[in-house]
């Protein structure tokens, strides 16, 4: 059985409205009345952010359209063999990251990460010393294990917040578009969805946070196809919260091990070393499916439309 899904922009429209409304409106009041200025709170706070795309996904699916979420939105399928996929492959890509990194003038591995250190306090420089002393193997993949762990766990749990949102409400909404079309304006809309964060509060980018904005947005543009894909290919936005979660928890790592050049708009996943890593990723997806990925992109919202009938 086939499902004919037609674009709602209506509906589209609604959610963006409730997305961006409720997540301006609130970071507006949050920084304005002055809780912004609290390191701790700021941290509460970008955490309770990450939720706002589920909030308006429950409003307008649940409240307003009065639909189902869970099995529209990718929320049931089993795991699958892309599952762990999605939990490693985010540090392959922070390794590229940092390959990449090393080949722009003046920058140069930095395995000891002293570059680093020179740049924290003096307990956490002490603390990664000692590590180097007493560990049988470098600091690097306690880590890249740390990171792993919690973002398979702790941080996919607020990633999930936001992937509802993205891969789950956005990408069933605009299949109309095709795969390519629909990646870039999601990602677009998740780039720019980040504004009150890269502004006020420096995300990523402390030292240029309105530049960091265009940044943010260019990276979530690249970012978008390698989730969406990897939620097509799944059947599931749960492989998507993994990844992001990764990411969220390893990104810093990449800046830890180099030395030299910019580790804002430069050597991160989120500056232009990450940016080549990611366009390259995608330039791969675009050639090993560029004959079957809509296909597969329709059937699998088709599928679950069905199934939620």
């Amino acid at each position: 059985m086939d499902v004919c899904f037609r674009m709602d922009k209506r509906k589209i429209l609604t959610y963006i409205l409730w997305l961006y409304g409720l997540s301006f409106g609130i970071s507006t009041i949050f920084f304005l009345s002055g809780l912004g200025n609290n390191p701790f709170l700021i941290y509460i706070f970008m955490l309770g952010y990450m939720f706002i795309p589920l909030i308006a996904v429950l409003i307008v699916q649940k409240i307003i359209y009065k639909e189902a979420v869970a099995r529209p939105l990718l929320l049931t399928r089993r795991p699958n063999w892309w599952w762990p996929f999605a939990m490693i492959f985010p540090l392959l890509l922070i390794g590229l990251t940092a390959l990449v990194a090393i080949l722009f003038p003046g920058v140069t591995l930095d395995l000891r990460m002293e570059n680093y250190l020179s740049t924290v306090d003096a307990t956490t420089a002490a603390t990664m010393n000692n590590l180097f002393q007493m560990l049988p193997f470098h600091p690097l993949w306690l880590l890249a294990g740390q990171s792993f762990i919690g973002g398979i766990t702790i941080n996919a749990i607020f990633a999930f917040g936001e992937e509802i949102g993205w891969r789950g409400f956005l990408l069933r909404e605009f299949q109309a578009l095709g795969f390519w079309k629909a990646s870039f304006l999601i990602g677009l809309i998740w780039g720019l969805w980040h504004a009150p964060l890269t502004i006020f509060a420096g995300h990523n980018y402390p030292s240029t946070p309105i530049f960091g904005v265009l940044m943010m947005t260019l990276f979530s543009v690249l970012m978008s196809p390698i989730l969406s894909f990897i939620t097509i290919k799944s059947r599931s936005i749960f492989p998507a919260a993994f990844f992001h979660g990764v990411i969220n928890g390893s990104a810093s790592i990449g800046i830890m091990i180099v030395a030299g050049g910019n580790p804002e708009l430069l050597n991160g996943l989120t500056g232009l070393a990450g940016f080549i890593v990611l366009s390259a990723v995608n330039v791969i997806i675009f050639i090993r499916t560029r004959t079957t990925i809509n296909t597969n992109y329709a059937a699998v919202f088709a599928q679950s439309e069905i199934r939620s009938n």
